[in-house]
């Protein structure tokens, strides 16, 4: 039985496409199953957002962890840094008011 050129060219390209959807799909069982995060943690609820991230100090020589705090109820966002300064670890708040309030101080 005879095939015509249209049919042969239909099953090659099945074929070709079958073959790269596998071979994608070996690349993507063989990648590494840990995520990549930016931030180090987002945790949340009805109530509060919480969002931790690597931060640097206003030097930049030391390092400092930052934890953003979103009051999901009455709008308010909060941002504490904690940083190691010697033995002993400080938490301070850098900056917070309403999340409306915000954002339309920075809009041109």
């Amino acid at each position: 039985m005879m095939t015509n050129p249209a049919s042969r060219r239909t099953k090659i390209m099945l074929s070709s496409t079958a073959l790269a959807m596998a071979a994608c799909i070996l690349l993507l069982i063989g990648q590494s199953p840990e995520p990549r995060v930016e931030a180090g943690l987002v945790a949340s609820d009805d109530t509060f957002t919480l969002m931790t991230a690597a931060g640097r100090t206003g030097s930049g020589d030391g390092k400092s962890d930052l934890l953003y705090v979103i009051d999901n109820d009455n709008g308010v966002l909060l941002a504490y840094r904690a940083s190691q300064n010697g033995p002993s670890m400080n938490i301070t708040l850098v900056d917070g008011g309403l999340i409306g309030y915000l954002f339309d101080t920075v809009r041109p």
